[in-house]
């Protein structure tokens, strides 16, 4: 089966439940592995596909993205733990938003695959490709696997008035940016404010991010329609079209759970280094996820390779047999 008809049939088989895998009832708070073993019954387990252009890129341009995002750090979500009282009415704001799955059981992630599937992202069009098989990315099926409300039109909340956003979120305490403080913020806004910065608008505390988050959580706790799908997908396109190293990696646990929650991922076996060949005087450096068998059979029969082998690389030696 080509990827393309591959996503074709996972794409029908998601539409035909576009409503999404799970019906939200006032029920207790699904745990994690209750969500990841239905979640997976929707989503088509075929068969690993023809490597793109190597074990985990598509294209050569995916991979150099990939190698800019190893030296940038993650910035870590925060998790809403649902039994402190101290967060009681924040988490009732939340649950009745219908966003209490994405803030209850952040999961721990694998650095390497979060980059690999940003780096991929940054090349495809409606899925990514990991480690042998495409996964479905999209606002809408982020939404289903996180069971948050479709919304068909999503209220711009980043034009909505921020002296008013202040004075509603402080209850009058404060009522323009020049003279505001975190500090005015309610108690529940207050918590809900941390949990925005890591979870739904993460960044530095720059004044325009502080002010977004603001006019945001206005508009969250008034319940306007917001597309928590669309949020969190936008969010990882532009930081895979970033190119700003100072940056740190945002969302990692979202991003991550989103590729669980539909298959397991296949381990890859390889070790994360790179190897330098050396062939007739010529040095070349090649990542080791990117050797491949024909590498070595586009070289002359009659040569023969060692290997000096250490933690962090390997050199290939190639000399004539004798």
């Amino acid at each position: 089966m080509t990827s393309s008809s591959s996503q074709s049939n996972r794409r029908r088989n998601r539409d035909a439940r576009s409503a999404s895998p799970h019906r939200r009832e006032a029920n207790p708070v699904m745990d994690f592995q209750s969500r990841l073993e239905i979640t997976r019954l929707f989503f088509l387990s075929n068969d690993p596909v023809p490597n793109p252009w190597s074990r985990r890129h598509v294209s050569e341009a995916s991979f150099s993205k990939y190698q800019e995002l190893c030296i940038r750090g993650f910035l870590v979500q925060g998790n809403l733990v649902l039994d402190d009282p101290a967060v009681a009415e924040a988490r009732r704001i939340v649950e009745n938003f219908g966003w209490i799955y994405p803030c209850v059981d952040v999961r721990p992630f694998c650095p390497r695959v979060v980059r690999v599937c940003i780096s991929n992202l940054y090349s495809a069009d409606d899925g990514v490709y990991i480690r042998g098989c495409w996964f479905d990315f999209d606002p809408v099926v982020i939404n289903q696997l996180f069971m948050t409300p479709f919304v068909e039109q999503s209220h711009v909340w980043e034009g909505d008035d921020l002296s008013e956003a202040i004075l509603f979120l402080t209850d009058g305490r404060c009522r323009r940016w020049e003279t505001f403080s975190l500090t005015y913020l309610l108690p529940q806004y207050h918590f809900l404010y941390k949990l925005c910065s890591l979870n739904w608008l993460p960044a530095f505390h720059e004044d325009s991010m502080i002010k977004n988050r603001l006019r945001f959580l206005c508009a969250l706790v008034r319940k306007k329609p917001i597309d928590f799908g669309r949020l969190v997908y936008d969010q990882v396109l532009e930081m895979a079209r970033s190119s700003d190293a100072d940056k740190k990696i945002i969302i990692p646990n979202f991003i991550y759970q989103t590729l669980i929650l539909q298959r397991k991922i296949i381990h890859c076996g390889l070790v994360e280094t790179k190897w330098t060949v050396t062939f007739q005087g010529v040095e070349e450096v090649v990542p080791i996820s990117d050797m491949k068998s024909s590498y070595f059979e586009k070289l002359p029969q009659h040569l023969a390779y060692s290997v000096l082998s250490t933690s962090s690389a390997r050199t290939y030696h190639f000399t004539t047999k004798s």
